[in-house]
């Protein structure tokens, strides 16, 4: 089945949290204490995002994070290459030439995967960090 990494899921609840804070640095103790996650694996994930330049951050005493743009311009899918690098549901769905997989004379599953694969990166796409924010009803 598919499963988001512990990387990604810290990403997105500090996204969120960060988010929610609107213009407040956001340091990574804060964050970590808050919902009881690692600080060592919250403080790398959060120093990708700051490197592929979704979060801005700020060092001192007084430092954190931020976000670097309007959180309706941060997609979900952002956020997961930024940590873990472009994802795929099957090893060669991603390949754009010269598909390594011995079994590809007689797959008959690789079309529709890449078929499910574009829908599921259109879903990641389309999901953005200000939604994440915004409360839900459970029904």
């Amino acid at each position: 089945m598919l499963r988001l990494s512990k990387r990604v899921e810290y990403s997105l609840i500090a996204m969120q949290h960060i988010a929610g804070r609107a213009g407040v640095v956001v340091s990574a103790k804060e964050i970590a204490e808050q919902y009881n996650i690692s600080f060592e694996l919250l403080s790398k994930v959060l120093h990708r995002l700051s490197k592929s330049g979704l979060l801005a951050s700020y060092q001192g005493v007084q430092g954190g994070y931020i976000l670097s743009q309007p959180a309706n311009f941060i997609s979900v899918a952002s956020i997961i290459d930024a940590v873990e690098g472009k994802q795929s549901i099957v090893e060669c769905s991603h390949e754009t030439e010269g598909c390594s997989c011995r079994s590809l004379p007689s797959c008959t599953i690789k079309n529709p995967m890449e078929k499910l694969q574009i829908k599921i990166d259109q879903v990641f796409q389309s999901m953005t960090i200000a939604e994440m924010i915004q409360p839900t009803v459970l029904m």
